[in-house]
């Protein structure tokens, strides 16, 4: 039996999240493995800046205690959540990263923005998820809801964040 467990075990595909080495990263994401921390916001009024590139660990609140602006798309009542403020001079398409399962959204005035793209970061880079949002020029709420997890890294960056113009 033990010969058959070990023999089932080598012919076992190597799961795609095991990872010797962290993978390089490409712009705008490059910035993603450096520390900051922070404390994510309960209300609108006094939640901490998200600043474009610069990667946070965010401590979050039971999801009960955060007073989001418009109702989060899913797992509000569960797990954590927080609140950032993202500010922008310009218009831009801007990717949310999280390393962890949860929900995020973007909120401009009253209304939450539709995103317009969204998928997995590169394998054993530490990003689970990046949400595509195009936004306006002006001050934005981000609000993150349904985390399991009481910390997660988030990070915000402009798609086209360090590229040449030709």
């Amino acid at each position: 039996m033990t010969i058959l467990a070990a023999l089932l075990l080598a012919a076992a595909p190597v799961a795609a999240t095991h990872c010797t080495a962290p993978a390089p990263l490409a712009e705008p994401w490059t910035s993603w493995t450096q520390s900051g921390r922070a404390k994510a916001g309960v209300q609108a009024h006094g939640a901490p800046a998200m600043i474009l590139g610069k990667p946070v660990t965010a401590t979050l609140t039971p999801a009960a205690h955060v007073q989001f602006a418009v109702p989060p798309g899913k797992g509000a009542k569960d797990g954590h959540g927080g609140l950032f403020t993202l500010s922008l001079k310009q218009a831009a398409r801007v990717g949310i990263a999280l390393d962890g399962p949860a929900w995020v959204d973007v909120i401009t005035g009253t209304q939450a923005i539709a995103s317009v793209e969204h998928g997995h970061g590169p394998d054993c880079s530490g990003i689970r998820k990046i949400v595509w949002f195009d936004l306006p020029a002006g001050r934005h709420l981000v609000q993150i809801a349904g985390s399991k997890a009481a910390d997660v890294r988030v990070m915000a960056a402009d798609a086209l964040a360090n590229q040449l113009v030709g």
